[in-house]
């Protein structure tokens, strides 16, 4: 009996070790089929359908962000790995059941919001408000933050919308709790205050105030922050983050070099995941300070950079650089291949037709823009679960019976990464995409 007991507990601690690997899963292989869907931010490539079948692949961080032409939502791990998204008006539909709901000028009648059934609005991720709250909608509002009070709130108000923006907050925190809040609106000190309204927050995004010295205040549960702003006078102090040291996540999109006190990330012991596009950050602070990211973006500008010395012997699993400078990545490549044992996911913009991939023996998942390099070196990557490529290449149907004949268990999805070929185009074309997204034609209430 005593050897059997023995035997049961074995058995529970191997089950109990495998959940924990799933949980630690942080790539997420994300096929779907319908409208087109991307990775949010990442509006400088686009991927499509190898065959007739419409089914696209991309790869995402596990609990990063999605976007469709209308809407953004979140890929947590009740997300299922196989999409079909349907885009109808203002309602977005994700394997047929009601995902998302945007009021704007195209909003569905009262009378929808009424009819709305328990199951539906249990489905529901995300509401989108392209307008100030109507009052006439408030009561079905209300029921669904009765059903479902988690749900993500999403506003993309015009510039002098501030006021209604600090009304609204005031209102929505009486009746939701949701775990994500993105204020694409100018905000204000108001705007800052209100945000402690809301302590379960996991994710915000926001457009920091111009000229504001501040710091966020303390969200308990909050564990990324996405801040953005195209103005150059936007101003990061070094006490910002004061409040909220146990950030996992963080993302910065500064355009226009605005004054950002880079220490401010010192303060961050837990950070897994840093997405910065900008000249100004230290490569080699960054490493010093942060020596167990996960998961690093890096979009610079700088000529003769390099991250040979910085990076050694790095944990990170997710590496993207997009360096504009055309030599870039010919100097830095052997460093690459050496300063990341543990680099699963590799993404680049490549500029040399000469590049080799032979050493990049451990990667799962490569996505390479631009130029494709020495393509026959890409067969020995028989390892790979996925493989993205300019869509230039591989509408060439011999380059890609190729590479399946070669990788037979490799995704193969086609990309048309834009050509970053000088200055702050890298920046230029994720803001141009942001502007378009957010600032749509002036909006008007609707009535029933």
């Amino acid at each position: 009996m005593k050897k059997i007991s023995l035997f049961i507990l074995f058995i529970i601690i191997i089950m109990l070790w495998q959940c924990k690997g799933k949980e630690e899963e942080d790539i997420r292989l994300i096929t779907f089929q319908g409208s087109n869907v991307g990775r949010f931010l990442d509006f400088n490539a686009s991927f499509s359908a190898l065959d007739s079948l419409g089914y696209v692949s991309l790869l995402t961080r596990n609990g990063g962000w999605l976007s469709t032409g209308n809407f953004v939502f979140s890929a947590r791990r009740d997300l299922s790995d196989t999409l079909r998204v349907h885009e109808l008006d203002s309602l977005m539909y994700i394997n047929e059941d009601l995902a998302g709901i945007s009021i704007s000028t195209d909003s569905p009648p009262l009378s929808f919001f009424k009819q709305l059934s328990s199951k539906e609005i249990s489905h529901l991720r995300t509401i989108q408000f392209e307008e100030p709250i109507w009052d006439s909608i408030r009561p079905y509002l209300k029921k669904i933050a009765l059903l479902n009070p988690v749900v993500d709130i999403v506003y993309l108000f015009e510039k002098d919308s501030v006021d209604s923006l600090n009304q609204d907050l005031l209102w929505l925190s009486q009746y939701f709790k949701p775990r994500a809040l993105f204020l694409e609106s100018e905000t204000d000190s108001i705007s800052f205050f209100s945000l402690a309204k809301f302590p379960s927050l996991e994710t915000l995004y926001i457009t920091l105030p111009i000229k504001e010295d501040g710091y966020f205040p303390h969200l308990p549960h909050l564990k990324e922050l996405i801040l953005f702003n195209n103005q150059d006078s936007t101003f990061i102090c070094s006490d910002i983050f004061r409040e909220n040291t146990d950030l996992e996540s963080l993302t910065i999109i500064n355009p226009e070099e605005g004054n950002i006190d880079w220490t401010s990330l010192n303060k961050f012991k837990k950070l897994q995941n840093l997405y910065i596009q900008s000249d100004s950050i230290n490569l080699n602070d960054i490493y010093k300070n942060h020596p167990h990211l996960k998961s690093l973006h890096l979009g610079i500008n700088n000529e003769g950079v390099s991250i040979s010395s910085i990076f050694n012997k790095n944990k990170l699993k997710w590496l993207s650089l997009n360096p504009v400078q055309e030599p870039f990545m010919r100097q830095n490549f052997n460093v690459l291949q050496d300063s990341f044992p543990e680099l699963e996911y590799l993404e680049f913009e490549n500029n040399d037709s000469l590049l080799d991939y032979r050493n990049f023996k451990n990667l799962k998942y490569l996505t390479v823009f631009g130029k494709v390099g020495l393509d026959t070196t890409l067969h020995n990557l028989d390892h790979l679960r996925y493989l993205s490529l300019p869509d230039d290449f591989l509408k060439d149907s011999v380059n890609v019976v190729k590479l399946q004949k070669a990788l037979p268990n490799t995704i193969i999805t086609p990309n048309s990464g834009a050509c970053l070929g000088s200055g702050w185009l890298l920046l230029i074309i994720p803001l141009a995409g942001l502007w378009f997204y957010f600032l749509k034609r002036k909006k008007h209430r609707v009535n029933d």
